[in-house]
């Protein structure tokens, strides 16, 4: 558990680095940031599975989608949208949408919350409803704010 909340952490603060980066290349649009990142991702990937002496979870997962082709349907599906995502976080930052998307991004562990609930019947502990009802009332308070959602959000 202590490896996720890690992963996790470390991701929320790559995820604020790249944010602000992104906002340092304003000579470049949205889409050539994007375009960029897609390139160099396949390489960077590679390099860090190799690294991390894990290519054979790649050679795994490869048998996988060929023995499973709903899988591979799954797969395709889940790329394009990682896709749109990615690329809304590269054009929102240069296109005046910053707040839209970061409201976006804190409704994240809320539907991950009512996932969890809805579709696994995870049960929270009072600590855990606590901390939901904080975040809930921060995404409301900032829906206030803001005037509601955008497309963006």
């Amino acid at each position: 558990m202590s490896k996720g909340i890690v992963l996790s952490v470390s991701a929320s603060a790559l995820f604020a680095v790249m944010y602000y980066y992104t906002s340092l290349l304003s000579p470049l649009t949205g889409v050539e940031i994007f375009g960029w990142r897609m390139l160099l991702t396949m390489p960077c990937m590679t390099a860090f599975m190799l690294v991390t002496r894990d290519w054979h979870l790649v050679t795994a997962l490869i048998q996988r989608l060929i023995a499973t082709p709903r899988l591979l349907i799954a797969a395709i599906a889940s790329s394009v949208l990682m896709g749109a995502q990615l690329w809304l976080f590269m054009w929102a930052p240069l296109n005046g949408y910053s707040l839209d998307v970061s409201l976006g991004y804190f409704l994240l562990p809320l539907s991950m919350v009512l996932t969890g609930r809805i579709v696994y019947g995870e049960r929270l502990s009072y600590l855990q409803k606590v901390a939901v009802f904080f975040a809930t009332l921060g995404v409301f308070n900032e829906l206030y704010q803001v005037g509601g959602f955008s497309w963006a959000t």
